[in-house]
């Protein structure tokens, strides 16, 4: 049976990967691997092959479940500052959990023209430089939400207009001027003089600028076949998902600090600052 009005989280019984589950009735408890009822949506969502050998229900008639996956990874050289010099304690359970923090809003369109805009959040609350921490609270205290369910006369699922996909930056950013100088022999020498910092914040994930012949001129954040897709007439019973996959990064200007850092003028590396993402919307 699924709920009216939400969806829980859970993880698998038989393994490790992360799963967003519909609310099921089970005689032993919920989600535990055979013992439960699923939906074929559901089944054909994280069980593909059928060898959980889950059971099944028919698909709910009357709604469309609505649902962001965060597959999202911090790279391994941010975690490692993180747990390092910033001091970020992390118990194993919690390295397990980590994802970083995203949100986006959703425009759920009804075929009778009204819309519900949705604001999907999900990832780890304590991913965050220690020294910060009571800085970023209000934007990291917000409850997550990742899955909705709505009545099934839907007409689309999309990002909402004039709205932006972001991810919560969890360190402080160093940043840095360059200048060309001369050394006593009139080598020229590259020195780098700091000129401000930036705080932990969400920062928006933009889209690869391209040129008149389709050639990417700016990389950012999205390939321009990555972005979240429509969805479009979704039968009843449906599953909408739209997944995230890809690996939070900021860079560490190596030149001239050990902190996360960069270089004001590397434009190439600004763009970019939040690391490389892919959405694709599935219907089930």
């Amino acid at each position: 049976m699924i709920a009216n009005s939400h969806l829980i989280k859970g993880r698998t019984a038989c393994g490790t990967r992360r799963l967003v589950l519909p609310l099921v009735v089970c005689g032993l408890g919920l989600g535990a691997c055979g013992c439960g009822s699923f939906n074929p949506a559901f089944v054909s969502l994280f069980d593909p092959t059928g060898s959980g050998q889950f059971t099944t229900l028919d698909n709910p008639s009357g709604h469309v479940v609505v649902t962001f996956v965060n597959n999202v990874v911090v790279d391994e050289q941010l975690l490692a500052y993180l747990e390092g010099p910033a001091n970020l304690v992390l118990t194993d359970a919690e390295k397990r959990e980590l994802r970083p923090r995203i949100r986006l809003r959703v425009q759920v369109t009804f075929t009778d023209g009204t819309v519900q805009t949705i604001e999907f959040i999900d990832g780890s609350t304590k991913l965050v430089e220690p020294a910060f921490a009571a800085e970023a609270d209000p934007d990291l205290n917000q409850n997550d939400l990742d899955n909705v369910v709505v009545p099934c006369v839907v007409a689309s699922v999309t990002l909402a207009p004039g709205t932006d996909i972001e991810v919560f930056i969890p360190a402080g950013l160093l940043q840095f001027g360059r200048e060309e100088v001369f050394d006593a022999e009139g080598n020229p020498v590259t020195i780098y003089t700091l000129r401000g910092e930036e705080a932990p914040r969400f920062r928006r994930l933009e889209i690869d600028e391209i040129d008149e012949d389709g050639n990417v001129t700016v990389q950012h954040h999205i390939g321009r076949r990555d972005a979240p897709s429509p969805a479009m007439n979704p039968l009843c019973g449906s599953v909408v998902a739209i997944v995230a996959d890809g690996v939070l990064k900021v860079p560490f200007l190596t030149q001239a600090s050990t902190r996360p850092s960069y270089d004001l003028a590397d434009n190439a590396t600004v763009s970019r600052i939040g690391g490389r993402y892919e959405f694709r919307v599935t219907v089930h």
